[in-house]
């Protein structure tokens, strides 16, 4: 996916994103009318709005939500689109990107979008999943067509819940530095660090994953470069039934499972990749009170 934010230096006349033709020709006439009747009511101009608008209704298009302004900008929709298919952007672009979304959504739904918003704003992001989310996770993961979409699902899996790596990690990871056998796996990067693997069901799903991929290899999705910020995101979405699988939550999860664990602070920075402890603010809320 282009990057969303920068502005498109052409008119609507001439705009083409980067999506597959076939799906651009069958929204573009929703895309440049939502743009249309919006501009006159928000502060931003047609070429800010083009993008963000395109690669949102997109999102509609290919998860099977009805092309109508109360389904395509309904602030659900805009929510899991900025959760689910920004989550590689940080949290900078993805605000900016959202709260464009968000004027157009409340300039065309009204008062009743803003009250949503300020609802959903409410919920966090970054909330582990429960361990019933989990079994329809391990459900979803089990469902694929071929050993390799099966192992490649199983193995995202277990990267994030069972390692706790970032979306950008599970991306770059090998399955050269993950050593099954001793339940670890070594994360090259800016953040490079040796992480224990949290369960053995997810060491299992490493161990299936090497069975099918061999001992060298992209973990998740063996035809990837490495480099495809929206490669989990893609993925997902192409999937069937669609599911709530969000990167942060995974990583939430795994977070709040070693704090629970009672696994001491300096050695959590130091697996996860923290640089302090106040980036574990955000999921104190959700630890076990005692």
């Amino acid at each position: 996916m282009e990057g969303i934010l920068p502005v498109s230096p052409e008119s609507s006349q001439t705009y083409r994103p980067q999506l597959p033709r076939k799906d651009w020709d069958a929204i573009k006439a929703y895309v440049l009318d939502i743009v249309d009747r919006a501009e006159p009511h928000v502060t931003y101009t047609e070429r800010q709005l083009l993008t963000p608008v395109s690669h949102l209704v997109h999102f509609a298009y290919v998860n099977h939500i009805p092309l109508e302004d109360g389904a395509a900008l309904s602030p659900r929709t805009v929510e899991r689109f900025v959760q689910n298919h920004l989550a590689s952007y940080n949290r900078a672009s993805r605000n900016t990107i959202r709260a464009r979304l968000r004027r157009v959504s409340e300039a065309l739904l009204g008062d009743d979008a803003a009250g949503r918003f300020r609802a959903l704003g409410k919920a966090d992001a970054s909330r582990p999943y429960s361990d019933n989310d989990i079994s329809l996770l391990r459900a979803w993961g089990r469902s694929m067509r071929t050993d390799e979409l099966t192992s490649s699902a199983g193995a995202l899996l277990a990267l994030g819940l069972g390692a706790g790596l970032t979306g950008a990690e599970i991306i770059r990871q090998r399955m050269e530095d993950v050593d099954v056998e001793r339940a670890t796996m070594h994360v090259t990067g800016e953040n490079e660090r040796v992480i224990p693997i949290t369960g053995e069901v997810w060491t299992d799903l490493l161990r299936t994953r090497r069975e099918v991929l061999g001992e060298t290899g992209w973990v998740f999705r063996a035809h990837q470069r490495g480099d495809n910020i929206n490669l989990i995101t893609d993925f997902v979405s192409r999937t069937s039934p669609q599911i709530p699988l969000v990167t942060r939550r995974m990583r939430a999860t795994w977070l709040v499972h070693h704090l629970n664990a009672g696994t001491p602070l300096r050695r959590l920075l130091r697996i996860a990749g923290l640089q302090s402890a106040e980036a574990l603010d955000r999921i104190l809320p959700f630890t076990a009170d005692d």
